[in-house]
């Protein structure tokens, strides 16, 4: 125990050392952070507010409907804990220099564990539990809860349920380690994948939420009473389920089933975090051991053989095709870049599927612009979270060896565009997709088609370049996890400007798009000057915002290091 709080102590210094400086670019960055994640908590807690108003007073679902959706969500949310957990405990317990430098001390295995699990829970699970709590305060505030539900419902309800998540998250991680030593990793993966989307269909189809709401609304106007009997057996077993009973007869003033389900989860929660130990003692420096045989096989293997291989010819002259090669590897060295890769792939499949099923087809002009734009921003979004992950730290991902591509004779700058091209192109044919998807319920009013796709091209460019341009400028040579730069300050700060960018093309687009729909509803012919105008300015704005963007990438990638 005194080697673990020895550890944390320093760590914590280090930390509070390295993110306190008192420099302009540090302010700037944490007031730019503090803005972000303050407008999205604030974002949260109106909508749980309003949604929660509008299920209890509008639609008169009640209580228990609506504690059954709230219990889907958190399904959703113990996965995205889950996987974060995976994702993050990679890096942290296996592909960390730390680790392999505690390695080396005499520190034992497990306290080594304990101190890494500690600093991955803490850091994948602090957004999603900011999040949660602007949830919390939303439904505390609507349902008109003393703070004394706030602290209990984060200490005895939210930590065990997060705990829950993490540890299996974990302990899944370690077991997986060991099997890819004996099976490869690409089956592993593959395996996992299959898993986690054979879990989450088997849910909603045990669930079968569609078949709930009709069982409930059978007693309308008598829906606010307990339908227990309508949830599966088998959804009883699950945390969330246990969570939200809690939350359910806390409202109604049943302290027992209160306590019962409160310690459900701090007794499971209690026993897969000891579970995890358990597993840790026995597997965690195995696994690292075979981690290790598997990087010197990739290492080794990977590069040799294949289409991308060093020694295959090229269609592209000599050093074009070998800076390709180099940036193909560089993503597809670190497993976090491809898993989210095909987690995001997976998510605009679903995307794509569900919204040829949309409808924009109301007769009020208003709603239907703002349904348009809603649809709009939505896929920009999307790109600005492409981009935010896999963009902005392509810069950084270069490492410390950047020194070898500054001392080749090789132009910086071709460097620099050769990323630009190699992420514009993916991103560009996602986005055009997207839109096509989005357009189809409207595909008869041409203009609007023709305008959507051409403005979300410069979009897709603008946003690609202020994430390539800010990644280099804020470029960070010794973080060699791609997720933590994609989350660090100077990332915070560019997100920060998407946003603000993203509310300049609504404020663009509105009165054109409200404009044409109210003429289209009366049907009288729409005059295009204030389309043209519009568009013009917008073009002009994301113009600025490429060159600037540019203009600091290659003057930054110049800099020393």
């Amino acid at each position: 125990m005194r080697t673990i709080l020895h550890i944390v102590w320093y760590k914590a210094l280090s930390f509070f050392k390295t993110t306190t400086q008192l420099k302009v670019a540090s302010m700037a960055k944490s007031i730019a952070s503090l803005f972000v994640f303050g407008g999205f908590a604030l974002g949260a807690y109106f909508f749980t507010y309003n949604t929660i108003q509008y299920i209890m007073e509008v639609a008169d679902l009640g209580s228990f409907l609506l504690h059954r959706f709230l219990s889907m969500l958190l399904y959703v949310f113990f996965l995205s804990i889950n996987i974060g957990n995976i994702i993050v405990s990679y890096a942290t317990l296996y592909r960390s220099k730390e680790t392999e430098f505690f390695f080396t001390k005499p520190v034992p295995h497990l306290s080594l564990f304990i101190i890494k699990f500690l600093d991955n829970f803490f850091y994948s699970s602090t957004t999603l539990f900011m999040i949660a709590l602007a949830v919390l305060f939303g439904y505390g505030q609507y349902f008109q809860l003393p703070w004394t539900f706030y602290v209990n419902t984060l200490l005895f309800l939210f930590l065990p349920f997060m705990l829950i998540a993490a540890s299996l998250g974990v302990t899944v991680l370690m077991v997986l380690m060991k099997i890819a030593g004996k099976i490869g990793t690409k089956a592993t993966l593959i395996s996992l994948v299959v898993g986690y989307v054979g879990v989450v269909i088997a849910y909603f189809k045990v669930i079968n939420p569609a078949k709930l709401v009709n069982g409930v609304m059978k007693h309308f106007p008598y829906t606010d009473q307990y339908f227990g009997y309508l949830d599966p057996p088998a959804s009883t077993f699950l945390p969330n389920h246990w969570m939200t009973e809690a939350l359910y007869w806390n409202l109604k003033g049943d302290t027992t089933s209160v306590l019962t389900n409160t310690a459900l989860l701090i007794v499971v929660s209690v026993c897969c975090v000891s579970f995890m130990f358990f597993i840790a003692r026995k597997l965690y420096y195995k696994s690292w051991l075979a981690f290790l045989e598997l990087k010197a096989h990739s290492e080794t293997h990977a590069t040799a053989n294949g289409f991308f291989s060093f020694a295959k010819k090229s269609v592209f002259e000599p050093q074009t095709a070998v800076l390709i090669k180099k940036e193909f590897w560089q993503f597809f060295r670190e497993p976090s870049q491809w898993i989210h890769l095909a987690i995001i792939l997976l998510l605009i499949v679903v995307f794509v599927a569900s919204i040829f099923q949309l409808t924009l087809g109301t007769n009020q002009p208003y709603l239907q612009t703002v349904s348009y734009l809603v649809m709009y921003v939505f896929n920009a979004f999307l790109v600005t979270s492409v981009a935010l992950r896999f963009v902005y730290p392509m810069m950084s991902t270069e490492g410390l060896s950047f020194w070898k591509v500054r001392s080749a004779p090789i132009q910086l700058s071709k460097v620099y565009w050769l990323k630009f091209l190699l992420a514009v192109i993916p991103v560009l044919i996602a986005n055009e997709v997207l839109m096509i998807a989005s357009h189809h319920a409207i595909a008869h009013h041409q203009m609007i088609v023709l305008m959507g796709l051409l403005t979300s091209v410069f979009v897709a460019l603008s946003i690609i370049s202020l994430n390539l341009g800010t990644g280099t400028f804020f470029a960070d040579y010794r973080e060699t996890n791609p997720i933590k730069i994609s989350s660090s300050q100077g990332a915070t700060l560019t997100f920060l400007m998407s946003i603000a960018y993203l509310v300049f093309l609504i404020a663009m687009l509105f009165f054109p798009l409200f404009g044409y729909f109210q003429m289209s509803y009366k049907h009288i012919p729409y005059s295009s000057a204030m389309f043209f105008v519009s568009i013009g300015v917008f073009l002009l704005g994301s113009a600025i915002l490429m060159v600037v963007s540019h203009s600091v990438g290659l003057k930054a990638i110049k800099r020393d290091f």
